[in-house]
């Protein structure tokens, strides 16, 4: 995938989540890994960026969409649960609902992803 049809995809994320209409509460805390790029009253978009190695403590997501900027391996547990490994590509889009989990990159690559959260 070329840096133009991620540049496309980020548009398109960011169009679903201006006109879906879902909203939340509250936002939830960034954490030391996450910088938030852009926000309006209808979404909230944070660039992610976790070094191969760093653990990230328990946080929170509003749902949304996620866009990878690379390929890199995590693992994520929601409290109390077992870690759940995955391998993520280049230019995979995923949908989310809200969660409360703990998550490490344990590859060898920086996970970089766009997040674009709806209120």
């Amino acid at each position: 995938m070329t840096k133009r049809h991620v540049v496309v995809l980020l548009g398109l994320a960011a169009v679903v989540a201006l006109v879906s209409g879902h909203f939340l509460q509250a936002q939830e805390k960034l954490i030391d890994t996450q910088k938030v790029m852009m926000e309006n009253a209808f979404v909230r978009v944070i660039a992610v960026r976790v070094p191969a190695g760093v653990a990230e403590p328990v946080h929170s997501h509003a749902r949304g969409v996620t866009i990878a900027l690379t390929d890199y391996d995590n693992e994520t547990r929601v409290p109390g649960a077992q870690w759940s490994k995955s391998h993520t590509k280049f230019g995979e889009v995923k949908w989310a609902e809200p969660v409360t989990h703990e998550a490490r990159n344990t590859g060898k690559t920086e996970q970089h992803v766009i997040r674009v959260e709806l209120k």
